[in-house]
């Protein structure tokens, strides 16, 4: 068998997070030309894993268990290859959506999901202000990507239409949808409403993508003529 680049990627990205959780320098590999066979194996079903679930970001799925238990003295390549380690993934993103959001971590990923809904925006060709509306066969596109963590829900706090558009939504197919995150919705509202930093943040950053969105329309209307 014989090793991809993004399996490549993979390792490295695995390489990183091992040695910076412990503290320890690190060099990323560059030769992978006598790699295991067993390492291979793990890498090519870790590349299968993250090709099908596009939404897990590869970076925090190897950071979870080191931020989960801080403790713990190693987390083998093998370890990311069980179901054990996509629970624990998973318990660290919706601790991670319930802290407060004006942590560094969460103004971290407002951003990110602010660059997602810009990108999300100009490739379907619809203006920021319309995300908040735009369905994906009848269900509020927004709520997709709440459920494949690809936008922050204090975020959506930032758009007029957010709360009205949940409302009209059955609570039965929020809470299968969303999980803990619709049984804490009360509790996000609370915290966005009395952040200091995160809704100045991300208000001035819809405000901002609206910009970016109207130049790169504009830039592409003149090249078109």
């Amino acid at each position: 068998m014989k090793i991809t680049e993004y399996e490549k990627l993979i390792y490295n990205k695995y390489l990183i997070s091992s040695r910076t959780n412990q503290n320890k320098p690190f060099k990323l590999r560059k030769d992978f030309s006598d790699i295991d066979e067993n390492t291979l194996h793990l890498l090519k079903k870790l590349s299968l894993f993250f090709n099908k679930f596009t939404h897990v970001s590869v970076d925090d799925f190897f950071n979870a268990p080191w931020a989960i238990y801080p403790d713990h003295n190693v987390f083998d390549l093998k370890f990311y290859s069980t179901q054990r380690a996509l629970k624990i993934y998973t318990l660290y993103i919706n601790r991670r959506s319930a802290s407060r959001p004006d942590t560094e971590e969460q103004l971290y990923d407002i951003k990110k999901s602010l660059q997602y809904i810009l990108k999300f925006c100009i490739s379907n060709k619809i203006q920021v202000s319309e995300y908040i509306d735009h369905k994906t066969n009848n269900v509020y596109t927004f709520m997709l990507h709440l459920r494949e963590h690809k936008v922050n829900i204090y975020t959506l706090f930032g758009f007029n239409k957010f709360e009205s558009n949940m409302n009209n939504i059955d609570q039965d197919h929020i809470q299968f949808m969303l999980g803990e995150l619709q049984q804490n919705m009360s509790t996000f509202r609370t915290n966005y409403i009395s952040s200091t930093k995160a809704k100045h943040f991300i208000q001035l950053g819809i405000s901002k993508i609206q910009t970016i969105q109207n130049k790169s329309t504009k830039q592409v209307e003149n090249s078109n003529k």
